[in-house]
């Protein structure tokens, strides 16, 4: 083995003992030595004013008790961890209720043909091309409604909610 390798079995071997000699420690198998490591009886003190709290920073503390003393907040900062009073009113109104509305248009106006006085466009919607005119109905979801040389105008069936989409000619 080489030197390594001997230093970090006996860095383990250490490791091991010190576990050991701990855990025996706090069972109180430790004798003597874990009598002088329990902590004292904690008392708690309250002073009752900042003179008191003073004069409780100026007295020693016993044996294992830490003395933590804070002053009182002042006045002015009573309410620095208060919700501003804008949000406090948003949080008790209750939120408003959305009415549902239709899904956007799948549709992408592609170009428009004129026969006879009637108007048919064509619409793209993913990789389907729809040919309709006004009154027609593409599948269940949609019926257009009017078309014009700069929108068309359709309904969307399930909820009946007009929708417009323009195209962009002139």
């Amino acid at each position: 083995m080489k030197a390594r390798q001997w230093t970090l079995l006996a860095a383990l071997g250490l490791t091991l003992a010190a576990t050991w000699w701990a855990a025996q420690v706090e069972e109180g198998g430790g004798g003597e030595l874990a009598e002088v490591v329990a902590p004292a009886p904690r008392t708690q003190r309250v002073p009752a004013t900042a003179a008191g709290a003073r004069a409780a920073a100026a007295a020693p503390a016993t044996a294992g008790e830490l003395a933590i003393v804070r002053e009182p907040w002042p006045a002015e900062g009573a309410g620095l961890l208060q919700p501003p009073l804008a949000a406090q009113g948003r949080a008790s109104t209750a939120p408003a209720v959305v009415a549902p509305t239709a899904p956007p248009l799948p549709f992408t106006f592609v170009g428009s043909i004129e026969r006879g006085g009637r108007r048919t466009v064509m619409l793209m919607e993913g990789e389907e091309l729809h040919l309709v005119g006004a009154r027609e109905r593409i599948g269940d979801r949609y019926r257009v409604e009017r078309v014009t040389p700069t929108q068309i105008e359709f309904t969307y069936l399930p909820m009946q909610q007009r929708q417009v989409l323009d195209t962009g000619q002139d």
